[in-house]
């Protein structure tokens, strides 16, 4: 006679499951049931079945079986006698569902909702979650001790039995062929609901696509998993079997909250909106054994009723690799630099400058720092180096450090070797720094990259060797490294938001691009240029001409090309100042006017003869801010200029003092209002806002800029015209 082991997470309730077992399978094999706290003790289970009620106790059992057992998940299913006395509840009442847990509420709201009781609306109700308090009556299998206080009526249906297709199951595992006779069948008929089968159930009318539906799935390349509307696994194919093999060797029967937690999020009402709720599809990436997976689900559903899920598992770098394999073939290149010094237009003294000195750097194989607003061409200049260096001949590896999920960022750049996680590519898969061997490599936005790989790009620098992912060697490799970013980097150092012995390593030669504002005498080559390569030829009013040589230009020269664009779109054949873009038109209606003497602007001229301003020759981080700040100079100045006396006095101002000192100069300044101010001037690196009440200082670009703007309300900027 076979053994069979029953294994739950409570002595009692194995017993409980026993005894359903045992009333039809009894005399066919021998049952006994262990408890969790018993498995602990047990080295190895010899039964020759093994019956278990949850994920989590697999995970426990699963190392404990004979190679020859067989592992059945139990499925369990409503008391009839007990559940019956809810035909007594009144149509359209609310009642509390009342269970240990949001999985275990939803499948017995399942399992009512499938014997046919859809006239009570039945809310989930477990330990810590609230609940409306007008609602008196609750519903339970079996766990009355967490009801409410406040609910005045329970009906208890009586903990879940093993439901009859699993007892077939079970019999089908023992051999066992005519396992009820006709009186039998009428006796469990009194206990049992009796409903299609779950993949029926699932189907509605349509189960004789049961079939079809298995065939189908496994022929997929995708991991493909169906759940019911509970989310219990009704269906999975091999390969989400190979995905999800690090987590387990069996899926069907199981929760798929269990076997993906990450599905849940924080808190059960996110599970219940994924699984659910699952109506509305849903798209998340996660990460199991270092294998980044993307899981999606959509609903199945019968005549406007959800039943189910479909959930596919994509590997996310597979993914990646064919459309990356897909773009290269339809672009024809690939790590390539298409750019030259060539492709740089202009012929200010700044522009002519900044090219002299890329143009040094590329004889050399240092590190470059190249930094500059957004849209001033720091790729074009870094590929432009590459290809005026010894190793023009090889690739050019570009990388966006912020366009890259940072959980991927590290297999992307140093590459993985072949069975370092689960669904690792055959072979494994190169690296950027591998690839760009003997070439250059780009990376862009670094100020993005997360400290964590910060640290492993400086020991690659410094050893000139890569460990990919997985391996226990590294590889040489000869790389010259080009970064790029807009931020101030020597400022994030000081805040701990970069490290600094990264920050000198990468900034050995450093490169500052100059914005379009400081190279005004380009704007009209750049114009004619973006023109030919449009193959426009448009005529340009002069007073648009004048209007574009004072634009501040926040986007520099990517912005001038939008707007080259946007003017061909118009089909004209000349260009006058109605034609300009909107964002144009908002800066002459709004900071070119001075019809507000109150108003700090930012004023543009080419006349520096002007006697009532005095020209200032501002930076271009200066330039900057007043662009950005310009309508508040006057509580910038007073902040810069309490600061100032407070430096030279060596003390530190907090906004409080601030704040009091504005008082006693009769200015209303806010907390609030200073604390804004106080950060703007610490981003744009003219003072250091100190940590808890240590009050700020003012650093030595602040006391020059301060000296610039002390007695001015008006600024001026010459430009080359």
């Amino acid at each position: 006679m076979k053994k069979v082991a029953v294994v739950a997470t409570e002595k009692d309730y194995g017993i409980f499951l026993r005894n359903n077992i045992e009333k039809y399978l009894g005399k066919y094999a021998k049952f006994k049931e262990y408890s969790m706290r018993e498995m602990q003790r047990i080295n190895a289970l010899q039964e020759d079945i093994v019956l278990i009620s949850g994920f989590n106790i697999f995970q426990s059992v699963k190392p404990k079986l004979k190679s020859s057992s067989k592992l059945i998940v139990l499925s369990v299913t409503l008391n009839k006698p007990l559940t019956e006395k809810l035909k007594d509840v009144k149509t359209g009442s609310r009642a509390l569902l009342v269970n240990f847990d949001i999985r275990s509420c939803i499948n017995t709201i399942t399992n009512l909702h499938a014997a046919g009781f859809e006239n009570i609306e039945f809310i989930p109700y477990y330990p810590g979650v609230e609940y409306d308090k007008s609602i008196k009556l609750a519903i339970t299998p079996n766990e009355a001790h967490l009801v409410p206080e406040e609910i005045e009526a329970i009906l208890d249906i009586g903990e879940g039995i093993v439901d009859i297709n699993c007892i077939f199951d079970i019999a089908e595992a023992l051999g066992v062929t005519n396992l009820f006779t006709s009186n039998e069948m009428m006796k469990a008929k009194e206990n049992y609901y009796f409903t299609n089968s779950n993949m029926e159930r699932l189907l509605g009318e349509n189960e004789n696509l049961s079939g079809g539906i298995e065939t189908l799935i496994k022929l997929m390349k995708q991991g493909i998993i169906i759940t019911d509307v509970a989310g219990k696994i009704l269906q999975a194919n091999k390969k989400s079997e190979v995905i999800l093999r690090g987590r387990t060797d069996m899926l069907i029967g199981f929760n798929i909250g269990e076997i993906l937690p990450e599905l849940n999020g924080n808190d059960s009402s996110s599970y219940r909106k994924n699984i659910l709720s699952a109506s509305k599809s849903f798209e998340k990436l996660i990460e199991i054994g270092g294998r980044n997976l993307m899981v999606s689900s959509v609903a199945i559903t019968v005549e406007n009723e959800v039943n189910g899920s479909v959930i596919t598992l994509d590997d996310f770098e597979e993914v990646e690799n064919k459309q990356h394999g897909i773009r290269s073939k339809l672009a024809g290149t690939n790590n390539e630099a298409k750019y030259t010094f060539d492709d740089i237009k202009g012929k200010s003294k700044e522009i002519k400058d900044t090219i002299a000195i890329a143009r040094r750097m590329s004889k050399t194989d240092f590190s470059v720092l190249i930094t500059g607003e957004s849209g001033t061409g720091k790729e074009v200049f870094a590929q432009s180096i590459h290809n005026e260096s010894k190793r023009k001949n090889y690739n050019f590896v570009a990388i966006n450090c912020a366009a890259i999920p940072e959980n991927l960022l590290e297999s992307e750049m140093f590459g993985y070797e072949e069975g370092s996680f689960t669904g690792a590519k055959k072979g494994g898969k190169i690296g950027y720094f591998e690839l760009a061997h003997k070439g250059t490599i780009f990376l862009d936005e670094i100020g993005e990259m997360p400290l964590s790989l910060q640290a492993k790009l400086l020991r690659v620098i410094e050893e000139k060797k890569v460990v990919s992912v997985g391996a226990h060697r590294g590889i040489d490799v000869d790389v010259r490294i080009i970064a790029a970013t807009n931020k101030n980097l020597f400022q994030m150092v000081e805040k701990g938001k970069f490290r600094e012995d990264l920050f000198y390593r990468i900034n050995v030669l450093p490169l500052q691009l100059p914005s379009l504002r400081e190279r005004t005498a380009d704007i009209q080559i750049l114009l004619e240029y973006f023109m030919d390569k449009n193959a426009e030829s448009f005529v340009i009013s002069d007073e648009v001409k004048n209007i574009l040589s004072v634009y501040p230009w926040r986007g520099n020269v990517r912005e001038l090309r939008n707007l080259v664009e946007y003017m061909t779109s118009l089909d004209k054949s000349e260009i006058g100042q109605e034609d300009l873009s909107p964002i144009q038109k908002y800066w002459i209606q709004n900071d070119m006017s001075n019809g507000n003497e109150e108003r700090c602007y930012w004023k543009v001229t080419n006349n520096p003869e002007r006697s009532y301003i005095k020209s200032v020759d501002f930076s271009s981080i200066e330039a900057k801010f007043i662009l950005s700040e310009g309508k508040k100079i006057k509580i910038y100045r007073f902040i810069l200029e309490k600061l100032s006396n407070a430096f030279y006095e060596k003390k530190r101002l907090g906004r409080s003092s601030l704040e009091r000192l504005a008082s006693e100069n009769n200015l209303c300044y806010t907390e609030a209002e200073l604390r804004t101010c106080l950060k703007r001037l610490d981003d744009f690196g003219f003072i250091r806002v100190g940590r808890g009440r240590t009050g700020s200082v003012i650093t030595e670009d602040g006391l020059k800029f301060f000296e610039k703007i002390r007695n001015q309300e008006t600024f001026t900027i010459v430009t080359n015209g």
